[in-house]
């Protein structure tokens, strides 16, 4: 890692970075599938397509249907599961931490801006992102660089200068097209970290497991 590159802003992915909503999206997913009539997916062939863009979900298990009718019954879905979503007991410590060092915060999903929202909401943790970034802000999700860029625009700082924590190979992607930094959490990206408060010692790069 370059020692000149000055971090001014971290990107969250949501799901697996901060909140555990496995267990929700597993349920959500085959609660819209039973809703048009498809099969269910088994628990092991959702865990690997986990965190996919909703382009690849639709095309895969939604023959037939829009891209709009498969999220507005995921967010009919997801308002019922919500309290399958657990926050990660580090989540709000290293979001205040990184308030504190005065670095701007984003967070980027590929969910619905109603989902990401509700969790947000939920765990009163909204006011710490100085941008949310949702499949409804873009024209094209995660492993795209749009969300990135975009997220970047807004806090008015250049890609270079960021990392985005994410935990799948989209985050990674995404990240590298943008331009930014790459924090895999428990995967393999620029950095990786096997715990969310490895990223409290963001001056110090030599504390990141590579």
């Amino acid at each position: 890692m370059p020692k000149n590159k000055k971090i001014k802003a971290v990107l969250f992915d949501l799901d697996g970075v901060l909140v555990d909503s496995l267990n929700a999206w597993f349920y959500v997913t085959n609660d819209t599938l039973k809703h048009f009539g498809f099969r269910p997916v088994p628990k092991k062939e959702f865990e690997r397509d986990f965190g996919a863009p909703i382009e690849y979900e639709v095309k895969k298990r939604f023959a037939g249907k829009t891209i709009n009718e498969v999220a507005l019954e995921y967010n009919l879905n997801f308002k019922k599961r919500k309290h399958l979503v657990k926050l990660f007991s580090h989540s709000v410590e290293v979001l205040k931490e990184l308030k504190k060092q005065k670095i701007k915060l984003a967070l980027i999903s590929n969910s619905t801006r109603f989902i990401v929202m509700t969790v947000l909401n939920h765990y009163k943790i909204r006011r710490y992102f100085d941008a949310v970034i949702t499949m409804n802000d873009a024209k094209r999700r995660k492993p795209a660089p749009d969300m990135v860029l975009k997220a970047c625009k807004m806090l008015k700082i250049a890609p270079e200068n960021a990392m985005l924590i994410g935990d799948t190979i989209n985050d990674m992607l995404a990240a590298k097209r943008a331009g930014c930094i790459a924090v895999g959490y428990k995967t393999k990206g620029d950095l990786r970290i096997n715990g969310l408060k490895q990223v409290m010692y963001i001056e110090n790069f030599e504390k990141f497991a590579f």
